[in-house]
């Protein structure tokens, strides 16, 4: 008779390391992950995480469980050397630019913060296996990224005006091309990220992670531009 399969028991333990900024999901993930045979949880960094800190952990560990930012410094920090760390992140960023910078530095896994236990499990178990292991609203961004037209650099940056309410001239102003030319650009962009209107194009770019929340730096809102630009605002106010 052929011997018997080894049992999950008899399998060696996938060694992990957590290293999460936030106090409470570290204690829970390393609870999750200790309340399973098949992990053996060794280095549980805590705040704050540097580098160096996740760095050591990784180095002795299979699988690492970490922030978004520990996360992709850790993996840019090992870019093109041996022993890349299969990572796996939990983080509320989802969008669809953090998805993919993680992805493009290395990262293998990415759930996000109000997944269950056991998908943080199955994630960890996936990438001792070597498997990559993508939440479904991961997967979702990634699709979405294929699914569109990819912007030109300086439809990128058009954007990034429109989405903080600049007009035409002022962009093209900013930018050092005439008005017609950013019409043009912008005509484009509202084809590739399908919708009918400026304000729209900034809802999608900002769900899509394409923009910044935050005006662009060295930029003034438009409204603020268009009072200095009109004499309504003082140079010491």
């Amino acid at each position: 008779m052929p011997p018997a399969a080894p049992s999950p028991e008899d399998s060696p333990r996938i060694r992990v390391a957590v290293c999460h900024r936030d106090p409470l999901l570290r204690l829970g993930v390393s609870a999750a992950l200790r309340e399973d045979t098949r992990f053996l949880v060794g280095h549980c960094v805590a705040s704050p995480v540097t580098l160096a800190d996740a760095v050591a952990a990784a180095a002795s560990a299979q699988v690492t469980v970490a922030d978004y930012e520990t996360a992709t410094a850790l993996a840019t920090a090992h870019w093109g050397r041996a022993g890349m760390p299969r990572i796996l992140v939990v983080t509320p960023r989802e969008t669809e630019s953090d998805v993919q910078s993680a992805l493009a530095v290395g990262i293998l896994g990415y759930v996000p913060t109000d997944c269950r236990a056991e998908d943080i499990v199955q994630g960890a178990l996936a990438l001792g296996r070597g498997q990559r292991h993508l939440s479904e609203i991961a997967r979702q961004r990634i699709a979405e990224r294929l699914s569109y037209p990819t912007l030109t650099q300086r439809e990128a940056q058009v954007l990034e005006l429109v989405a903080t309410g600049w007009s035409n001239k002022m962009i093209g102003n900013r930018l050092g091309v005439v008005e017609g030319t950013v019409k043009t650009h912008v005509k484009a962009i509202l084809e590739k990220l399908c919708v009918r209107s400026r304000t729209e194009a900034a809802h999608v770019a900002i769900r899509r992670g394409l923009v910044s929340r935050q005006t662009p730096s060295g930029l003034q809102p438009a409204s603020a531009a268009v009072r200095r630009a009109n004499g309504d605002v003082r140079a010491n106010a």
